[in-house]
């Protein structure tokens, strides 16, 4: 992510001292778009957030000031873990109906997601139905789950592609990892060595995909993964792929 990008955490060119209020828009000690990424995270005075260091520690700071371009606050806690995954993966979503992407964007996000790709699918909602499935509030959510779990980075919620367009987007054709949730596939399928730096997970819609759209991400080199033995709901199977990978390639780990 683009360190100047108002999604990522406002951070302090030099070593941070709890207790000290220091000003967020001085670009001698603080990046010049760390007022831009308050307001873009909805925080208000008194509220905390999550600031980092030039060398990557973090610290919980409560914002004291905030007017026009100039913005004050207190870092008062080290944070003891590195609030974001050593893997980005990039959830491929199909729109389910119902609205329940709303809950899809904030709970990938709490569980760590880099950004989040809409994808039209057969038996997805389809352009004419975002209006109604509040497509313009995804973001928002994003950002509710960020500030939920302390996060650094607000996910990027993008803008709806087709399945076909998605399959060219940097995020799949770059990504180290690419996976399908699919519960037509053979339980040994799940395999994989090494450990990916990035990954781009694919849940499809209520229904699964089609044959055509299966054989379309095959082509484009999806491994199918079965998760289990049970049939689950499209949004269910979002949060679950996120939880298996990020607990085996990511930090979703069980501490001593």
């Amino acid at each position: 992510m683009n360190p100047k990008d108002d999604r990522t955490a406002p951070w302090l060119r030099d070593a941070i001292t709890v207790d000290v209020v220091v000003r967020l828009d001085d670009e001698v000690t603080f990046d010049a778009r760390n007022v831009a990424r308050i307001r873009y995270r909805g925080i208000n005075v008194k509220e905390a957030f999550t600031v980092r260091d030039a060398v990557g520690r973090f610290y919980r700071a409560s914002l004291r000031f905030c007017e026009g371009d100039v913005a004050t606050a207190l870092a008062y806690e080290a944070m003891e873990a590195d609030p974001e995954s050593p893997v980005a993966i990039t959830l491929f979503n199909a729109i389910p109906q119902r609205q329940r992407m709303l809950w899809v964007t904030q709970k990938a996000a709490e569980l760590g997601v880099y950004a989040i790709q809409p994808v039209f699918t057969v038996r997805s909602v389809q352009a004419d139905g975002l209006a109604h499935e509040k497509a313009h509030a995804w973001p928002g959510q994003a950002i509710k789950g960020a500030r939920q779990c302390r996060r650094s980075i607000v996910p990027e919620v993008m803008r709806p592609l087709s399945l076909a367009e998605a399959l060219t987007t940097p995020a799949w054709t770059g990504a180290s990892l690419r996976v399908v949730i699919d519960d037509r596939a053979e339980p040994a399928a799940a395999g994989s060595s090494g450990a990916p730096t990035s990954i781009a997970l694919v849940v499809g819609p209520e229904g699964g995909f089609n044959a055509q759209e299966r054989e379309m991400l095959r082509a484009a080199g999806a491994a199918m993964w079965r998760l289990g033995g049970r049939v689950m709901r499209a949004e269910t199977a979002s949060i679950a792929g996120l939880a298996v990978l990020q607990h085996r390639f990511g930090d979703l780990t069980i501490a001593d």
